[in-house]
């Protein structure tokens, strides 16, 4: 059977298998995603240990040294909504892990909550923001309407985005601003060598989306138009020692050539070099 596209129900053939997960793509609408689905225990397996300290799938040292990384994360996405028009008010970060936004947000006068599921990451919550979190979305529903939800490296986790941000949508109103940040396919690793992007990486990631498919995704699932997309991350190199981590010397000489490769297709072709991008769709806009 071959599995329909959630935008426009088109047949999706698979595209390329990384390990024992298939990809299937959506050419017509740019989207991408693995098929079958995989169990709901598989995917909660990789969040449930070693996910934010470096024993699996995600971070190093969440906790730690990353904090800093995500705080100015926070400071750069506060300062696009409010550049939109958004300073204050009422905000949900949605899948908020450690709770840095929701900090970053409070400091800010936001009145900031966050939700999030996994208890590792709920090990992470500080007693300052221990007061504004939960894990489970309906212990938050008094304080919505929200003018803001934020969903930040999250979409491509979930099994089905379309209906979660169709739940979402139903904490919010009329203006409210959906603010989310996904990997985006298009560069050259996705269009090229796939296996060599180390975004498709399932179970932990179920989701691909180009910069059409995500303003496609907002629209359908929140009735949210794009209004402002940034750029989140691109790395330094495409194809050698991608986690800069190699000491031998051709290692290195290689990886500054595919650098100076990579810095000239983003002046050329500015997709070509793009990992992740930010983006902010009004609801009802």
């Amino acid at each position: 059977m071959t599995p329909p596209c959630s935008l426009c129900q088109r047949p999706c053939p698979e595209r390329f298998r990384k390990g024992r997960y298939a990809v299937h793509r959506c050419d017509p609408c740019d989207l991408e995603f693995v098929w079958p689905t995989p169990a709901p225990d598989e995917v909660r397996a990789v969040y449930e240990r070693g996910y934010f300290t470096g024993e699996g799938h995600g971070y190093d040292d969440y906790f730690g040294r990353e904090r800093d990384v995500a705080m100015r994360k926070a400071a750069t996405r506060l300062d696009a909504l409010a550049a939109l028009g958004y300073a204050h008010g009422t905000l949900l970060d949605f899948g908020c892990a450690a709770g840095y936004f929701v900090e970053a947000a409070r400091a800010r006068g936001w009145s900031a909550f966050g939700v999030e599921p996994s208890p590792e990451a709920q090990r992470g919550w500080s007693d300052a923001v221990r007061p504004y979190v939960a894990a489970d979305l309906d212990a938050l529903r008094a304080h919505a309407p929200f003018d803001v939800i934020a969903a930040w490296d999250v979409l491509e986790h979930l099994p089905d985005p379309i209906a979660t941000l169709r739940a979402l949508r139903g904490l919010t109103r009329e203006g409210s601003m959906f603010a989310v940040v996904v990997p985006v396919i298009g560069n050259v690793n996705t269009r090229l060598a796939p296996l060599t992007w180390d975004q498709y990486k399932p179970p932990e990631h179920l989701w691909f989306f180009s910069r059409a498919s995500m303003r496609a995704t907002l629209l359908r699932g929140a009735d949210a138009r794009v209004v402002r997309e940034d750029v989140a991350w691109s790395r330094p190199s495409r194809f050698v020692d991608i986690d800069r981590t190699a000491r031998a010397p051709w290692t290195r000489a290689a990886r500054a050539i595919d650098g100076a490769i990579h810095r000239a297709l983003s002046v050329v072709t500015p997709s070509a070099t793009v990992d992740s991008m930010a983006f902010y769709a009004k609801v009802g806009a």
